[in-house]
């Protein structure tokens, strides 16, 4: 039933989609006030998942302008914390409120709103938020409370939580790891205050409550959503050191073999260097490395190809993808890989008619820290590279680390971009060239090459 209903929610996708928890242990209740603001009819369709993630209630809900419903969650699941989902037809106000059931007082509440939507997708992307929290005595009570997760989707959400308190000393990092409609507690650390960092390799419904000692009753709830997100990831692993080119799917290493150069310097600075050649990139196979480089593919990867590339990179791995000028047999391949992971290259090839290598090309484009740099530890301690034909890039969610200047087409357009993807790193480059044979001695392209490589493995 439950993937049944996940294929239909996948179809109305067009529709809005609000993903939100409810918690009923130690004598609470949830009430559900959905309100429609709308001139028109809303049709609602509410989801109920309980003990055994599975789905305990689906109700048909229809609202007329102006009106709301009230769902009371412990009649239906009572002693649970788990999570519900609504699809409606038009915009709705979600109201959450939290109740004593002995003394039926209000005890806490939180608004579901545009940036709880939910959205099902076949693509994992992660996500790291940050929240405060206290579990030590304050105002004459006890305080406690826990960080419950909630996955919503048809495959197992992983990640990591660490909470660091009022010494600035963190706790030991815990493994996240949650089954399809199941949601897991993850209690404060005792006698403590300060803030957490949760990663998740998928959205999911997180929600913060605080109890007070006394009554056990909700003291404040905080539904974490996309304007809680950090941009570092929630553990920093130690250095690593293995670096696999793809040599599949007639990626530029292998099928040109002019990025040899590229691979001494590399192993010059004490990185171990390997070549992929079976037929199927797999994520058993990525395993054993530390960073994977896909440099302008001719062949498309599989879905199970990038099944697997991501789940290397949301467990900890590195990624390298490089692109080069719009409108070759590489590009397109490529660009599945960026777009994958929320990235796109602008089909394009970069001009700079006045910071250019000389030769009368001016898409020989030179990049210097003082027009083009952002601050960034790859771009630290090092001052210009140049590039032969490269492409310009973006990406929802990531940073941009270099751009074209004022004058240049496309004018400040990144070239080089980087993200954390879960517990690893990614990182894009627009030119295939900078790092081959022919140039990589030119100016600092090596130092270039090395700091991306330096990053990608939590080195720097």
């Amino acid at each position: 039933m439950q993937n049944e209903l996940a294929g239909k929610l996948m179809l109305l996708r067009p529709q809005r989609a609000y993903a939100i928890p409810y918690y009923t242990l130690d004598g609470n209740d949830t009430e559900y006030l959905i309100s429609n603001p709308n001139n028109q009819v809303t049709q609602i369709t509410l989801v109920i998942f309980g003990l055994k993630c599975e789905i305990v209630k689906r109700e048909e809900i229809t609202l007329k302008p102006n009106c709301t419903q009230t769902v009371r969650l412990r009649s239906i699941v009572a002693e649970n914390a788990g999570q519900a989902i609504l699809v409606s037809s038009l915009e709705i106000i979600t109201h959450i409120l939290y109740l004593s059931e002995k003394s039926v007082a209000v005890t806490g509440g939180e608004l579901a709103g545009s940036n709880n939507l939910f959205s099902w997708s076949r693509r994992e992307q992660s996500r790291t938020y940050g929240f405060g929290y206290r579990a030590k005595a304050i105002l004459g009570d006890s305080v406690m409370g826990s960080v419950f997760v909630s996955n919503p989707h048809q495959t197992a959400i992983t990640g990591s939580i660490v909470f660091y308190n009022q010494k600035c000393s963190p706790t030991k990092p815990k493994r996240i790891t949650i089954k399809p409609g199941c949601t897991v507690e993850y209690k404060f650390p005792k006698e403590s205050y300060g803030y957490g960092r949760i990663q998740v390799s998928n959205q999911a419904v997180i929600n913060v409550l605080h109890f007070t000692g006394h009554s056990k009753a909700v003291a404040a709830a905080e539904l974490l959503d996309e304007s809680n997100k950090l941009t570092v990831p929630s553990i920093d692993p130690k250095p690593k050191s293995k670096i696999l080119f793809d040599d599949t799917h007639s990626c530029r290493p292998g099928a040109t073999n002019d990025w040899t150069d590229y691979e001494k310097a590399l192993t010059n600075v004490g990185f171990s260097v390997a070549h992929y050649t079976a037929s199927v990139v797999t994520l058993v196979a990525l395993k054993k490395y530390d960073v994977f480089v896909i440099v302008t593919p001719r062949l498309s990867y599989t879905s199970a190809e990038k099944k697997a590339i991501s789940d290397f990179v949301n467990q900890g791995g590195g990624l390298l993808i490089v692109q080069d000028f719009g409108n070759a047999p590489w590009s397109v391949p490529t660009r599945e890989i960026l777009n994958y992971f929320g990235a796109n290259d602008d089909n394009n090839i970069i001009d700079d008619p006045t910071n250019n290598m000389g030769n009368g090309q001016i898409d020989d484009v030179i990049f210097d820290y003082q027009r083009n740099f952002f601050g960034h530890p790859i771009t630290d301690g090092w001052k210009s590279f140049h590039v032969d034909a490269a492409t310009s890039l973006f990406g929802k969610g990531w940073d941009d680390i270099v751009e074209t200047d004022d004058d240049s087409n496309p004018s400040r357009r990144p070239v080089l971009i980087a993200r954390s993807f879960g517990e690893g790193r990614i990182v894009a480059f627009g030119d295939s060239n900078t790092w081959a044979n022919h140039l990589i001695g030119n100016l600092e392209n090596e130092k270039f090459g090395i700091r991306c490589a330096e990053w990608l493995l939590f080195r720097i």
